[in-house]
């Protein structure tokens, strides 16, 4: 597998935390770092096409978002109040 060389920033406590797991798992900082970005990154390409595959344009339930609108800004807030009319 061919390498190419990156440079990061990382805080002091990463880079700690980095080492030490690398020392348990007797890894070297790399491995560690490499295999950290590959599951990070097949994770976020599985939530992606999750995303693409459950979003049918066509299906009418779409059709739906938007139609009503309370006017109510801060409803994620302050949504006891709203429906329960709770202060």
């Amino acid at each position: 597998m061919a390498m190419t060389r990156t440079q990061i920033y990382l805080t002091e406590k990463q880079r700690e935390k980095i080492q030490r797991l690398a020392e348990l798992q007797h890894k070297t900082m790399a491995q560690v770092i490499r295999e950290a970005v590959e599951e990070y990154v097949i994770q976020r390409m599985d939530i992606e096409n999750l995303r693409k595959a459950s979003v049918n344009p066509t299906d009418p339930l779409w059709d739906i978002i938007g139609l009503g609108d309370s006017g109510i800004a801060d409803g994620s807030i302050h949504h006891d109040r709203y429906i329960y009319d709770e202060d």
